[in-house]
């Protein structure tokens, strides 16, 4: 399988969940990638920080083997979803479309907590590894 992280994953495995880190071990960095919106997310986070240089370097660190998906890639599907989301009165937050429209796009599972907002695009695919398999 192929997954897409999605930004408040990133956050949280940065943050030192041990839940997360334990399915990333499962599955393998090298099966996973990030939307390039999701990097620009993560790096004004880190300037924004009260320690910008050390979450700076966190966050190269941690990506530095994580295939990015630039956004030329999902823009279509991200604007034919935006479309069909507001044709249903059903909108999200456009870095929502373009992060999940890159997993779409190319074809990988959605790793998200956000599950309620993302699961209104058509054709996406999402797990949600914030809870551990014992919990309801």
């Amino acid at each position: 399988m192929k997954y897409l992280l999605d930004t408040n994953v990133l956050i949280d495995l940065l943050r030192g969940n041990d839940i997360l880190h334990k399915h990333l071990q499962q599955v393998g960095i090298e099966n996973c990638a990030i939307a390039d919106v999701t990097l620009w997310e993560l790096y004004y986070g880190a300037q924004k920080s009260a320690k910008p240089e050390q979450n700076m370097a966190t966050i190269k660190q941690t990506l530095k083997d994580v295939q990015i998906i630039p956004l030329v890639d999902y823009v279509e599907i991200a604007s034919k979803q935006k479309i069909a989301l507001i044709k249903h009165g059903k909108t999200i937050e456009d870095f929502d479309i373009l992060i999940g429209s890159a997993a779409i796009a190319s074809d990988r599972i959605l790793v998200s907590s956000n599950v309620k907002h993302l699961s209104r695009l058509v054709g996406i695919r999402i797990e949600d590894w914030s809870k551990s398999k014992n919990e309801g």
